[in-house]
């Protein structure tokens, strides 16, 4: 007990540190065996304690870690005893997949400013996962990717790993003696054991100023950095036309990215003619109701790395709007207190944007830059951020500055202010050219708006009791094209508390957590003029954390909507004599649709030492925004990892929903994507995987509120997709294939031969008479060069 309590006394101590020696040159054959002779004058690191499931208590398992370094490298390794080593947890997974597995992970924030670290994880064979950890983000970033040696082994009393990280791979403070934020956390699955050299708090509003600290560091000579990384690539393309489908010709492609250290703390990238395509196809979601537009995961690495310096509270940066670049150029890094970032890009594909009525322009041109300063010792920062993207004469603009205060220990202050100028092309009512542009479409002219964003939350982050308040306002004025606002038009107002229980150690109940939400959004000016919400829920949850990795959640939630009877306007109706119905003589929607309650239970267990499971219920109320109706949605998510050997690794996902009308019960949409991803990895280079994903989405046409059919264009009609089908249109159900044979020894080095091939089914899981819609066969080499 006495042995318990120093150990928690120590959660208020950041101060841990270690000075690793020093040596010119090492003689390491990184393998995964700490016998070489250096090891043993290296500096030595253990008294590790626990973070979950016992907060302050004595590590479970012994943990020992050497570092030391060199004027180009740093070198880590360590060892990590089981008392029984069969339940370790390693498989020879595909890099950054590892995080199933018992691993290590090293924070180390080279600036020792509290606000961004480099991590890199490892398991018991040495299999990595790389990312960035930054202050006021949502965890690490692992997509990013870092050129360092990793091996690993299993022995009879655990495990040991052995890491040389190249200085090159970082970026440091230039010249004289240096302390790095550092830490090393141990992860042990088959316990939910977390346990690390630095005491940490679960629910502490800084990782990384709970860091221990590298002291001493001197003498560093990493050399300039130079990376050249040529790509070449070539596809065959295959697709539906009228004339049935056809494959077109061989495209082989050529590229290169470029990579200078300037200093050790400033990099410039550049790129021409890049590969962007992904190996694999984005996760389809389901959005038969969905309102607004989804985001999606940027996966191309040139926008990968220093992508956190461009965040900030709302996201007016979003790379994914940069199609097809055919050059690009990126400066990142940090002098002094200033954190420096710029991205430049020349988009081939300008037209994929909104402009719809643009007069036609081959190229946009897009230039984002970020500087952010820090402030105080607390990870405070306050920055400033300008985005731009020009079309011809068309244009976006915005400029935005923003502020993350950190005080009291607890509290976080985000700020942000910001407005935007765009000049876009709409049709000309008049029907002319008034703009006189050559090649338009059709006759158009411009328009110039102006709008502001503002963002301002206020977070509290204890251990007992959290909470969150938020307000942001998004006049429908403000616009970016660079960056991604699900939602303009709207002042919202949202937060919630969290009060938390700990069990003791070796408990069942290992925490509770109990929290509310709230959220008010008012309609373009509404609040500012004293008008009511126009949307608004509250919400609880509870959620258990278990003894034997079991994680239980349910939830309830009251919600109710105000629709915009403009979005029916244009619909009509066959009355009950047979007359027409439009305009104001329609039966049309209920503008208020309130008392929507709902009910959702969440399941999360990785007690199997093979498979990993996650289950999600939904049924609550809805409205049908498409045809304005009062609905009720069972939703259904379930994801299963399976590692049944070393090498296989199987995920299946599966997404289901069905809406049905609650007037009469009948079935307004059903959707269902079960997808399913096979990984054979052969080598720690070498894979094989395998995708298939088949997308059901059957939408009925829809109905007034009596139940009688909406009609456009004397017609019935539904919405699909953000589509408006005849009713006669078949509703098509994609099946994706995907194959992948891959060779991937180190970050830029990779091939692969691919091929992708998708085919619809005219009836839900017929499975028969499938139309092919499109395929493609690709190839993909590429070499990094490093200097």
């Amino acid at each position: 007990m006495i042995e318990w309590l120093l150990a928690a006394a120590l959660l208020g101590d950041t101060t841990r540190s270690a000075e690793p020696p020093r040596v010119e040159t090492a003689e390491i054959r990184v393998e995964g065996r700490l016998d070489e002779e250096v090891w043993g004058t290296a500096a030595l690191l253990g008294g590790f304690t626990q973070s979950r499931p016992a907060e302050g208590a004595p590590a479970s398992e012994r943990t020992e870690v050497r570092v030391f370094y060199t004027p180009r490298d740093l070198y880590i390794g360590v060892r990590a005893y089981a008392a029984d080593p069969s339940r370790i947890r390693s498989t020879l997974a595909e890099r950054d997949q590892i995080t199933s597995d018992d691993h290590i992970r090293i924070l180390l924030d080279t600036f020792a400013d509290r606000r961004r670290a480099f991590v890199f994880y490892v398991n018991p064979i040495g299999i990595q996962q790389d990312g960035i950890l930054a202050e006021g983000s949502r965890g690490t970033d692992f997509a990013p990717d870092f050129l360092f040696d990793s091996r690993g082994r299993l022995t009879g009393d655990g495990y040991e790993v052995e890491l040389r990280i190249p200085l090159k791979s970082l970026k440091f403070p230039a010249g004289g003696e240096q302390r790095w934020g550092f830490n090393v956390i141990r992860v042990i699955p088959a316990t939910s054991a977390q346990e690390s050299w630095a005491p940490r708090r679960q629910t502490a509003p800084s990782e990384l100023a709970q860091s221990g600290m590298l002291r001493g560091i001197r003498g560093l000579r990493p050399g300039r950095l130079f990376e050249a990384n040529p790509t070449l690539t070539a596809r065959r393309e295959g697709s539906t036309g009228e004339t049935g489908f056809r494959r077109g010709p061989t495209e082989p492609d050529v590229g290169v990215n470029l990579k200078y250290g300037i200093t050790s703390e400033l990099t410039l990238d550049a790129t021409v003619n890049p590969d962007f395509s992904t190996v694999e196809a984005d996760a389809d979601q389901i959005t038969v109701n969905e309102r607004f537009a989804i985001s999606l995961q940027e996966k191309r690495p040139f926008f990968l790395e220093g992508a956190d310096l461009f965040s900030t509270p709302e996201t007016l940066v979003y790379t994914r709007s940069i199609v097809d670049p055919a050059v690009g150029a990126r400066l990142t890094g940090k002098v002094g207190a200033l954190n420096l970032a710029y991205l430049g890009a020349l988009d081939e594909a300008p037209l994929s944007r909104p402009a719809r009525f643009a007069p036609r322009a081959d190229r946009a041109m897009f230039h984002i830059a970020r500087v952010r300063r820090d402030v105080g010792s607390a990870g405070s920062t306050v920055g400033a951020l300008a985005t731009s993207r020009q079309t011809g004469d068309a244009f976006n603009h915005v400029a935005a500055a923003d502020a993350r205060i950190r005080f009291g220990g607890a509290y976080t202050l985000s700020a942000l202010g910001g407005g935007s100028w765009t000049r876009s092309w709409i049709p000309d009512p008049l029907g002319r050219d008034s703009a006189g542009a050559p090649g338009a479409r059709r006759a158009v002219s411009t328009d110039d708006r102006a709008g502001h964003i503002a963002h301002l939350s206020l977070d509290r982050t204890g251990r007992r009791w959290g909470y969150l308040a938020a307000v942001r306002d998004v006049p429908s004025g403000f616009r970016t094209e660079t960056g991604f606002v699900r939602r303009r038009g709207v002042t919202e107002f949202f937060g919630g508390n969290r009060l938390s229980w700990y069990g003791a150690p070796g408990a069942l109940l290992q925490r509770f957590d109990v929290r509310n939400g709230f959220r008010r959004i008012y309609d373009e000016r509404g609040f500012w003029r004293g008008d009511g919400a126009v949307e608004g829920s509250l919400s609880a949850e509870g959620r258990a954390s278990l003894r034997g990795n079991l994680e239980v959640e349910v939830g309830v939630e009251r919600a109710f909507y105000t629709l915009d009877l403009t979005d029916y306007a244009d619909f009509s109706r066959t009355g009950p004599t047979g007359e027409i119905e439009t305009g104001d003589s329609l039966v049309g929607p209920d503008p208020r649709v309130g008392g929507l309650h709902g009910v959702s239970l969440q399941v999360e267990s990785s007690y199997f030492k093979i498979a990993d499971i996650g289950v999600e219920l939904f049924v609550g109320g809805t409205p049908i925004f498409a045809e304005g109706t009062r609905g009720v949605e069972t939703g259904i998510g379930a994801d299963v990892e399976l590692r049944p050997t070393r090498s296989l690794r199987v995920d299946g996902r599966l997404g289901y929903s069905v809406l049905r009308r609650a007037s009469d019960d009948s079935r307004y949409s059903r959707a269902l994507v079960p997808r399913l991803r096979v990984e054979y990895q052969v080598t720690r280079a070498l894979a094989v995987r395998g995708l298939a994903q088949y997308s059901v989405e059957e939408v009925d046409v829809l109905r007034a509120p009596d139940g009688g059919e909406y009609l456009r264009d004397g017609e019935p009609f539904r919405v699909r997709r953000g589509n408006l089908p005849s009713h006669l249109d078949p509703q098509l159900n994609p099946l994706r294939l995907d194959l992948l044979l891959s060779y991937r020894p180190s970050p830029g080095t990779v091939a692969f031969l691919g091929y992708g091939r998708e085919v619809t089914d005219d009836e839900a899981f017929r499975f028969a008479g499938f139309q092919p819609r499109a395929d493609g066969l690709f190839f993909k080499v590429s070499y990094l060069f490093r200097r």
